[in-house]
């Protein structure tokens, strides 16, 4: 069994950020690499930008995609199989000393505001400069803050998957409603407090979130990208883009 020390990854390092803290790299597949079980040192987070694999842990296997979300405990023992060609993934090392009151490993959300905040990280790291590191900082910092309203009862997450399976088909409150069995009021009301952002918001970020995955991933057009993921037209998916990204879809591609 392989052990990989701080900043080791089976594919090539393309990019990276170090601070005392922690380590942002971007990862390239473009060949097989070993498909060995193997374990690393450190904590650490992967968000799949392109390609995927299939990933074997003790007890499940895991069909890994673009804007899935990995999280590494140290010494977690697994293997990566099947990786299609190209694949890229941002991995953030955390060092112990990244934590503090109030942020904590155990805080970390794993939701669409998550995969978000991976592809800012991403744009920031792209750009690489003076500003960088500490924007970067705050980002992941924000993801490990303890927040009172991040857990909800069991209809926010029975909502969360009925709206991510169909996410373009625009649900309105009252067929969530019904489909819930939760009054309109209380997913109005006790959402926001849930999620830190409103039913509208959410719905916007999984939209979002698809668009940037297609930017990413494809050679649509952005006009045909607007019209896939379910925007009035390719503008408005512009100033949305930019709203949660700070960047427009073309600057986006030619970061990438």
């Amino acid at each position: 069994m392989n052990t990989f020390l701080a900043h080791q990854f089976l594919g090539a390092t393309s990019r990276q950020l170090e601070t005392e803290t922690f380590k942002v790299s971007v990862v390239d597949y473009t060949h097989r690499v070993s498909e060995e079980w193997h374990w690393h040192e450190r904590v650490h987070i992967s968000s799949i930008l392109r390609g995927g694999n299939r990933e074997s842990r003790k007890r499940e296997d895991i069909q890994v995609a673009p804007g899935k979300v990995m999280v590494y405990d140290q010494g977690e023992v697994h293997r990566n199989r099947f990786t299609a060609h190209p694949s890229r993934n941002l991995n953030i090392e955390l060092g112990e000393d990244f934590f503090g009151p109030d942020i904590e490993f155990a805080h970390l959300r794993l939701d669409e505001s998550t995969q978000l905040e991976f592809h800012r990280i991403y744009f920031e790291l792209a750009l690489n400069d003076t500003q960088a590191a500490e924007s970067i900082c705050r980002q992941l910092q924000a993801l490990f803050w303890k927040d009172p309203y991040r857990r909800g009862g069991e209809w926010v997450a029975r909502l969360e998957t009925l709206l991510q399976d169909r996410w373009d088909e625009f649900p309105s409150l009252e067929e969530l409603s019904r489909e819930l069995g939760v009054h309109p009021i209380t997913i109005s009301k006790y959402f926001a407090k849930h999620k830190g952002m409103t039913l509208s918001e959410y719905l916007r970020k999984l939209k979002v979130k698809r668009a940037l995955q297609a930017l990413l991933n494809t050679t649509e057009s952005a006009a045909e990208i607007a019209f896939g993921c379910g925007f009035s037209d390719q503008s408005h998916m512009t100033r949305l883009v930019k709203a949660y990204t700070g960047y427009t879809p073309g600057a986006i591609r030619s970061l990438v």
